[in-house]
C-alpha cells in the first residue's frame, strides 16, 4: 500500500486528515509504492491530509455512469470473466467490483495518495490512525522483487529480532518472493492476528547468506518521537511520523535539550511518511515565529490559501537548525522541511523527498470501503509545487550502499558519545553535525 495522513477539525461530523508511506536509502525512483507491514493484514501506512466523510451518491450520477458508452467495456469484461475464466466460481462479485474501483482510482496517476480501500483495508486504515498496530513493525518497499525493508519501528518485534534497513525479504512462511508477481500480495502474508507467529527469511544488504527469524505478531504502540544529545551540545530529534503526540514529544525533547544547554538542533524527518495536519502545524510552530507562512493549498480552480504560525510559543525560534530528509520523507515532512527552507529557517540535508503533493479527501462508501481522492495541491510558502517533484536539499548527501542510518533510540540514556559518533556510518547525520557546528562557530 501507500499512505500518509493528517487530520484537522471539521464543522461537520466528518474528520479531516491527509496521507502516504515508507523509508528507503539510496533507492531512487520518481514514483514508488510503499507498504507498511504493521496492521492486521499488513498494509497500513500514514495518510497525508485526508478529509474523512460520507459520500452520498445520487441516483442521477449512477444513471450518468451507466449511460456512458465506455461503461459497456466494464460490463463486457465482467461477462467474459463469468463466462470463460476457469476459476470464476472462486471469485465473488464484490472482489471484481473492488478491483474495478481500485483500477479507476489508480488511473488518476496520483500515486500513493488517491487510493481505493476495500472494507478490510479500510478497517486497517482506520486502526492505523490511532497509532496502535498489530503486526511485526516494519515498512517495506514493494516496488522491487524481493521487497526491501525500509525501516523497523522502535521497540517492535522486527527491531528486536534484528531486522535491518535494506534487508531483502526472501520468503514468508516458506512462500518465496520469487513466485509472486504482486509484491503487495506477498507481503500481505506477514500480517496476521496478535499472538500468532510468522517465519521470515531475509538477507542483509550486501551479504550473500540469508537468515531466518520467527516473529510473534504483537500490538505495537508507536512512539512518534525519539531524541538524543550529540557531542558539543547538539540536540538530535527524530519524528517517526506526525501522528498524535508528535508535537508534544518534540516539545519535551526541546525542553530536555535546552535544559542540557543545547546549542543547535537536528530535526530528523528521514523516512517520515506524514501525519496529522494539527501536528504538522504544531511542530513547525516550534521553529518559526508568529505570522510565518508554513504552506499553501491550491484547489482545482487555482484558489490558494495560506496556513501561518499563530503566536510566538515555539521553543527554538532562533537557534541553529538542520533538517534531515530523504527520498522517503513525504507529506507532512515535506511540508515542514520546505516551509523551513523557503523561510530560510533551516538547512536541509540529505536527498530529494518523495513528492507527495496532493491533499486527499477520504470518503466512506456504503459497503465500508474508503475512496481517497486528491482535491488540492500542496504548495511551499514561495508557491513551489511538491507533487511529483519533492523537496530538494540544500546540501545533497546520499547514504553509502550497505550503511545504516542512525536512530536516537539506539543509544542509551539519550546520549551519543564521541566514540559512538566517530564509528557512525550515517553520512547524512555527520553532515548535519558539521553544518550545525559551522553555524554555531559563525555565531560565536
Amino acid at each position: 500500500m501507500k499512505g500518509h495522513w493528517m487530520t484537522q477539525e471539521s464543522p461537520t461530523p466528518a474528520e479531516n486528515s491527509r496521507k502516504r508511506s515508507g523509508y528507503g536509502r539510496a533507492w531512487q525512483r520518481s514514483t514508488a509504492t510503499m507498504l507498511v507491514v504493521i496492521a492486521f493484514v499488513a498494509g497500513i501506512g500514514f495518510d497525508r491530509l485526508v478529509l474523512v466523510g460520507t459520500t452520498a451518491w445520487s441516483a442521477q450520477r449512477i444513471t450518468d455512469l451507466e449511460d456512458l458508452d465506455e461503461f459497456t467495456v466494464l460490463q463486457e469484461t465482467y461477462e467474459l470473466i463469468r463466462e470463460y475464466y476457469v476459476l470464476s466460481d472462486d471469485i465473488p462479485d464484490e472482489e471484481l467490483i473492488w478491483g474495478a474501483a481500485r483500477g479507476m482510482v489508480d488511473a488518476l496517476g496520483d500515486e500513493g495518495h488517491s487510493v481505493f480501500r476495500d472494507p478490510a483495508e479500510a478497517e486497517q486504515y482506520r486502526q492505523s490512525r490511532s497509532g496502535s498496530y498489530v503486526g511485526i513493525g516494519i515498512t517495506v518497499d514493494v516496488t522491487v522483487n524481493p521487497p526491501l525493508v525500509i525501516m523497523p519501528y522502535q521497540n517492535s518485534p522486527a527491531f528486536e529480532a534484528g531486522i535491518q534497513q535494506g534487508d531483502a525479504i526472501l520468503a514468508v512462511d516458506g512462500a518465496p518472493a520469487s513466485e509472486f508477481a504482486n509484491m503487495e500480495t506477498f507481503t500481505d502474508l506477514i500480517g496476521g492476528e496478535e499472538g500468532t507467529d510468522v517465519e521470515i527469511e531475509l538477507r542483509h544488504e550486501g551479504e550473500v547468506e540469508s537468515y531466518t527469524v520467527t516473529i510473534t505478531r504483537a500490538r505495537i504502540d508507536l512512539d512518534p518521537v525519539s531524541w538524543a544529545m550529540l557531542p558539543d551540545g547538539i540536540l538530535w530529534v527524530r519524528i517517526q511520523a506526525f501522528q498524535e503526540g508528535a508535537s508534544e514529544g518534540l516539545k519535551q525533547a526541546l525542553e530536555a535539550g535546552i535544559d542540557q544547554g543545547a546549542s543547535g538542533v537536528i530535526l530528523d524527518l528521514r523516512a517520515n511518511p506524514g501525519g496529522l495536519e494539527t501536528e504538522l502545524i504544531a511542530v513547525a510552530s516550534q521553529f518559526s515565529p508568529d505570522g510565518t507562512v508554513l504552506y499553501q493549498n491550491q484547489d482545482a480552480d487555482g484558489n490558494v490559501e495560506e496556513t501561518t504560525v499563530r503566536g510566538d510559543n515555539g521553543l527554538w525560534l532562533d537557534g541553529p537548525l538542520v533538517i534531515l530528509i530523504d527520498e522517503n520523507s513525504a507529506s507532512a515532512s515535506e511540508v515542514v522541511s520546505s516551509g523551513a527552507q523557503d523561510n530560510e529557517r533551516a538547512t536541509l540535508i540529505g536527498q530529494t523527498t518523495f513528492g507527495t503533493g496532493t491533499v486527499v479527501r477520504a470518503h466512506d462508501i456504503s459497503d465500508g470501503s474508503i475512496v481517497s481522492i486528491g482535491f488540492e495541491l500542496w504548495l511551499t510558502p514561495d508557491g513551489h509545487v511538491i507533487w511529483h517533484r519533492g523537496v530538494s536539499p540544500d546540501i545533497a548527501v546520499a547514504m553509502e550502499p550497505g550503511s545504516q542510518i542512525s536512530l536516537p533510540y539506539m543509544f542509551e540514556n539519550n546520549v551519543v558519545t564521541q566514540d559512538q559518533m566517530a564509528s557512525a556510518q550515517d553520512s547524512q547525520l555527520l553532515a548535519a553535525i558539521d553544518d550545525i557546528t559551522s553555524q554555531i562557530a559563525g555565531e560565536g
